[in-house]
């Protein structure tokens, strides 16, 4: 009961807290979306696919890596604030980002490819009209991965002066107030479920219909 009275209390508090954690999320999600498919089409382009294979095996193994170890070493050559927080989280969030997009674009059939190229279409065009669409589906589950990933990271980015709602998480430990903690921690989990129901929209809408 004192939870709700806490929360009421303070919700705008909590709501200004939310915003800055969202602004946070936003920005490293768009950066990481960007960056880990165009590293993705650069190393599975065509004549680099083992190459791709072998970033594919390391990016597997990079993904045991915990959150904090990131966000420490950023910490160090960085220092603290927002701007070290949404690096370390492009940086933590990438993984799953490529290797679900190098997944998907080197699982695109050859036959397919050498069909798109006999009538004609550029390297470009076998890219944007062949792979993509056809990797769409498993580059979505990575994206969702990873915004799952920084919503959640974005609560332990607190630590090196991030913001969000994870301050009420780190306080809340502190100074052993379960209501703080649970503010922040319920919050963030009601976010995570609502950016990946939008998620899951936006994926049944832009995915096309014979390869859902």
């Amino acid at each position: 009961m004192y939870f709700f009275q806490y929360y009421i209390a303070n919700i705008n508090e909590i709501m200004v807290a939310m915003r800055t954690h969202l602004i946070i999320f936003s920005i490293a999600l768009t950066g990481a979306i960007i960056l880990g498919i165009t590293l993705s089409i650069i190393i599975t382009s065509e004549g680099k696919e083992k190459i791709g294979r072998i970033i594919l095996s390391i990016m597997g193994a990079a993904q045991s890596i915990p959150s904090i170890v990131i966000i420490a070493i950023v910490f160090i050559f960085v220092g603290i604030g927002m701007k070290p927080t949404i690096i370390a989280l492009v940086i933590y969030s990438l993984v799953p980002i490529i290797f679900n997009s190098t997944s998907g674009l080197l699982s695109v059939p050859y036959e397919v490819v050498d069909a798109g190229k006999g009538i004609g279409y550029t390297n470009s065009e076998v890219l944007w009209k062949i792979k993509m669409p056809m990797a769409l589906p498993i580059i979505m589950g990575g994206i969702r991965s990873s915004a799952t990933i920084i919503i959640g990271s974005t609560a332990v980015a607190a630590v090196i002066g991030g913001g969000g709602l994870g301050d009420y998480i780190l306080i809340g430990l502190r100074v052993n107030r379960i209501e703080m903690l649970l503010s922040g921690a319920l919050t963030i989990a009601i976010l995570a479920l609502i950016i990946d129901t939008i998620l899951s929209k936006i994926e049944k809408t832009i995915i096309p219909k014979g390869l859902k």
